[in-house]
């Protein structure tokens, strides 16, 4: 049997249930990967701790905000597809949370397509481990919602791009022809996540809503760094999550 045929369906020794009391505290939640995203949102939102969950490198807080008088709930992620789903799957337990809207920045593997869009991931590839223990062994995972989040993001005259996406948990192994092989592919975009936060999702019942923006260059056989790091990047950061707060008020009417 090969190493990525680690999907099994018989009963987890352990789960989320094993260590947390379940919990109803809300129904949709938006996940940031950036700290300033966090700052931000303190500084401009009556914010309040309704929950946590527990790492070894300490405590993950998750947070509400009142949104047209609904609880929206929010925290920030580890970077990392293992690592960011099972803390997804842990605070779906403690809050009751089905919907997550995750955005993030990413790599480009083709600028004129990305420049100056919201990237939404139709697919992605999975060259990362996670996913192979919540689903069936294939090159590419389909994105669920991808056309409900373009649906959303048409509507509110956001501007955007749809195609397939590469997640990576090596990102000192893209390679030139690793680049090569995902761009003949049809990808567009690199980054971390999504592939294993789709497969958790699926395998949970739960929906996922994930969108990026490309904060650095790997098309071709150079790397360039767009904004990565810079206030540029922060601000493209804030952005997202005033669009992903819209995201989360449309939920009900695309799904509908």
């Amino acid at each position: 049997m090969s190493i990525i045929d680690s999907y099994d369906e018989s009963r987890p020794l352990i789960s989320p249930e094993s260590f947390y009391t379940p919990g109803n505290i809300a129904k949709k939640c938006i996940v940031t990967f950036s700290c300033k995203v966090l700052e931000n949102i303190f500084e401009n939102y009556e914010c309040q701790k309704e929950a946590h969950v527990g790492t070894a490198n300490g405590d993950v807080p998750v947070y509400s905000l009142i949104q047209e008088g609904e609880k929206i709930l929010f925290y920030m992620s580890p970077v990392g597809s293992a690592v960011a789903g099972a803390m997804m799957d842990e605070i779906s337990c403690v809050t009751g949370v089905r919907h997550f809207v995750v955005f993030g920045s990413c790599g480009s593997l083709n600028q004129e397509a990305t420049a100056g869009k919201i990237i939404v991931p139709t697919e992605s590839y999975r060259d990362e481990g996670f996913s192979y223990h919540f689903a069936k062994a294939s090159d590419y995972i389909q994105m669920e919602n991808s056309a409900k989040l373009a649906v959303i993001l048409e509507k509110s005259g956001i501007a955007y791009v749809t195609g397939r996406n590469w997640t990576t948990d090596a990102i000192y192994r893209e390679t030139e022809r690793n680049v090569a092989r995902r761009k003949a592919d049809g990808c567009i975009s690199v980054e971390m996540e999504s592939a294993g936060l789709q497969a958790l999702c699926n395998h949970r019942d739960l929906e996922l809503y994930t969108f990026f923006f490309a904060s650095d260059l790997v098309d071709g056989s150079t790397w360039q760094n767009v904004n990565l790091g810079t206030e540029e990047e922060k601000k493209e950061q804030i952005n997202c999550f005033e669009i992903a707060l819209k995201i989360v008020s449309e939920i009900t009417f695309v799904e509908a």
